[in-house]
């Protein structure tokens, strides 16, 4: 099927101009003419077009009208007004709509109209190409991912199936060995606990919500997240410290996501710190991100330089009885609630990430600018 271009224009004489024009420069498509609105939006129903050229003044509205409902229904098509009104004003409103672009019926626009088609749709190609590609290289990080994830997960899971293996092979001979039984059936417990604990962060990864819009405290998410954790920090003698700052203001974020940032970043502050130790919570303000933003610090061996862009991969970690998948569900978590994650530089030793929470709208007034004042209402 042909191409196809709406001229949208009740005066007779400026339709047959511009369509002089538009045969020219849009060679072996097909234009059609409309007067009213009424007739533009049949026409439309009828077929789908590559071009809307429209005026603005009608017997029956203005394009403007016409372009806005094309867009509420997603109607992308390349459009163009061409109006006796000089005003920037009406520009403005057709540009905000989506309209490509605008010219005045002065003298010479005949001259300039196939130029601005032909740019026009230059511009929706390139577009159109990039979006392709994007969409190609996403498919491709995907597939990538997924295989990544897939070798990982192969490893991860045959090892620990390996020793269970053994140990029901092993088993019907073995029965009477009181000795044999508890050794091995203790390491298949271990390797099976392994293998849940790895499907539940995949599982973590794969169902973290998009992002939320409740509004919540960022104490209570910490608390929760402190809960989970208690039983480790005392039993490694582990002391919790935070400093937050009175009246922070309250985040918009999904609160199970959120508390389950926290609690993965608790629980690799407790595996890397040394007996004793104390893991620092603070919070504070950051105005000019217009976000809360709270660090948890460890007093561990801290992050090597040559590690520090891998920690947010899955599969990677440098515990030997690690998985590899906690920061990685973290690092998704932030990606997916419009979180800010970063790992902080820490010339004095352990690890530091600073989480970055978006204030939630109805704080957002209270919170005090960069130079103290509060923004006007």
């Amino acid at each position: 099927m042909s191409k196809a271009a709406l001229l949208l224009e009740d005066n007779r004489s400026h339709a047959e101009l511009i369509g002089d024009e538009l045969e020219e420069s849009l060679v072996g498509w097909d234009l059609q003419n409309a007067t009213t609105l009424a007739e533009a939006r049949q026409c439309i129903a009828e077929r789908t077009f590559d071009l809307f050229v429209f005026d603005f003044r009608l017997p029956d509205g203005d394009g403007i009208e016409l372009l806005r409902e094309l867009r509420g229904l997603g109607v992308m098509t390349p459009t163009i007004f061409v109006t006796t009104a000089s005003s920037a004003k009406l520009a403005v409103e057709a540009m905000k709509l989506g309209a490509d672009d605008f010219i005045a019926k002065e003298e010479g626009y005949l001259e300039v109209l196939p130029y601005m088609v032909e740019e026009v749709l230059r511009r929706r190609s390139l577009t159109e190409k990039h979006k392709v590609l994007e969409e190609r290289l996403l498919r491709a990080e995907r597939a990538a991912t997924l295989g990544y994830l897939a070798s990982g997960l192969a490893h991860h899971i045959n090892n620990p199936l390996a020793t269970i293996r053994t140990f029901l092979q092993l088993l019907p001979t073995h029965v009477e060995d009181e000795e044999f039984r508890t050794k091995y059936l203790d390491m298949a417990l271990a390797e099976s606990e392994r293998i849940r604990d790895l499907v539940k962060d995949i599982m973590r990864a794969a169902t973290v919500p998009a992002e939320g819009q409740e509004v919540q405290e960022i104490e209570g998410l910490l608390l929760r997240a402190e809960e989970g954790v208690a039983g480790d920090l005392n039993a490694k003698g582990l002391a919790c410290r935070k400093t937050l700052p009175q009246g922070l203001p309250r985040v918009r974020v999904h609160g199970e996501a959120a508390t389950c940032l926290f609690l993965t970043l608790l629980q690799n502050a407790v595996r890397f710190s040394p007996e004793g130790s104390e893991i620092e919570i603070d919070g504070e303000i950051d105005t000019l991100a217009g976000r809360v933003a709270i660090t948890v610090r460890d007093h561990g061996p801290g992050v090597p330089e040559d590690h520090r862009e891998k920690i947010f991969e899955p599969f990677f970690t440098t515990a030997v009885d690690g998985l590899g998948m906690g920061l990685f569900v973290a690092a998704r978590i932030a990606d997916l609630q419009d979180i800010q994650l970063t790992l902080e530089q820490v010339p004095s030793g352990g690890a530091a990430f600073r989480i970055g929470f978006p204030i939630a709208v109805d704080d957002a007034a209270e919170v005090p600018q960069a130079n103290g004042t509060a923004p006007p209402a």
